[in-house]
């Protein structure tokens, strides 16, 4: 089993409904592209300009890590061959536009002890993700990186996700000890949005919007996605570490996620085993590993794992017996 996470990387997206009562301006939905569409499409340079990331410290201890990392010229994204422009906050003499992120803003009521206190801002990027994964062993823990603009985001299987202005992007970096949580990451993160949302509307007093979870990692708004979460990780040590669990917020995410007593299809091998034979269960909650904790009607526990290849995530899970 994995143990020590050396960091575990997360994208966070949102994209407004056109139903929904705007608390931000409107946001324009991320398109889907796939693989080919984006490699099939004619290069108008063929030398691009840089990718501009800006670095951004809270204190003089995170402005000295910003300017540690432009001397050195150690934030790349070889994997997309991007060239990249690391300039620092300080040296930005142009003031920001209205439809761009405000870093003094950011700061201002950022009040955390770790988290984002180093910030990475591009106003136009291929992916935050990849800024952060393809850094964070030269990265503090709890690096922030925030565009206005995303490219290339990632979703599943192939799809390349597009994200134009107005969409909220951004990615971070965590440490952890105890690789059986990790599963449950996501699920935080899901639950912090859903928080987070109820609070903008209520201190603007404007409508509450309801967004939900759908398992696992997406966010919806009278039956659209609007959202999604995607995490990766990489480990560093062998060394084994307990750390907290879920339990604490788990009667939370349950109010917000859209499952409970759900009825949905899954796959079961034959007796023998030569085809698999669709059944449909009852969603109860989440097991300790992260899974779905569903019931047949003959009163069977068993916990459902993704089948790797559905487009509807509730059809085609596979079922495990518990013991």
């Amino acid at each position: 089993m994995i143990s020590k996470f050396k960091g575990i990387f997360f994208t966070a997206s949102r994209q407004k409904s056109p139903n929904s009562p705007s608390i931000l301006p409107p946001l324009p939905y991320l398109k889907p592209f796939s693989t080919s569409q984006i490699l099939g499409t004619k290069m108008e340079s063929e030398a691009p300009a840089p990718t501009l990331l800006l670095l951004a410290g809270k204190s003089n201890e995170e402005k000295d890590v910003a300017k540690i990392l432009q001397d050195n010229n150690t934030l790349q994204l070889h994997k997309n061959g991007e060239q990249v422009e690391v300039v620092l906050h300080s040296q930005v003499q142009t003031p920001f536009k209205d439809d761009e992120f405000r870093v003094e803003e950011y700061f201002y009521s950022l009040s955390t002890t770790r988290f984002g206190r180093l910030l990475i801002y591009s106003p136009k990027l291929s992916s935050t993700h990849d800024v952060i994964s393809q850094n964070n062993s030269d990265l503090p823990v709890g690096s922030v990186c925030v565009a206005d603009v995303q490219l290339k985001g990632r979703g599943r299987t192939c799809n390349v996700w597009q994200s134009p202005k107005g969409c909220l992007l951004f990615s971070f970096s965590i440490q952890m000890e105890d690789g059986r949580m990790v599963p449950h990451l996501q699920y935080v993160v899901c639950l912090a949005m859903t928080e987070a949302i109820k609070a903008i509307c209520l201190e603007k007093g404007t409508p509450h919007l309801d967004v939900r979870i759908k398992w696992p990692n997406d966010l919806y708004l009278g039956g659209l996605k609007v959202g999604g979460i995607l995490s990766t990780s990489v480990y560093r040590s062998k060394k084994f570490y307990i750390s907290a669990g879920f339990q604490a917020l788990e009667e939370l995410y349950y109010t917000t996620w859209l499952h409970s007593g759900q009825r949905v299809i899954v796959q079961d091998r034959s007796d023998d085993q030569d085809q698999l034979v669709e059944n449909v269960v009852t969603i109860q909650g989440l097991t300790s590993s992260g899974y779905l904790l569903a019931i047949t009607d003959d009163g069977q526990m068993c916990e459902l794992h993704p089948d790797g290849n559905s487009f509807d995530f509730f059809k085609g899970l596979i079922k495990r017996k518990m013991s």
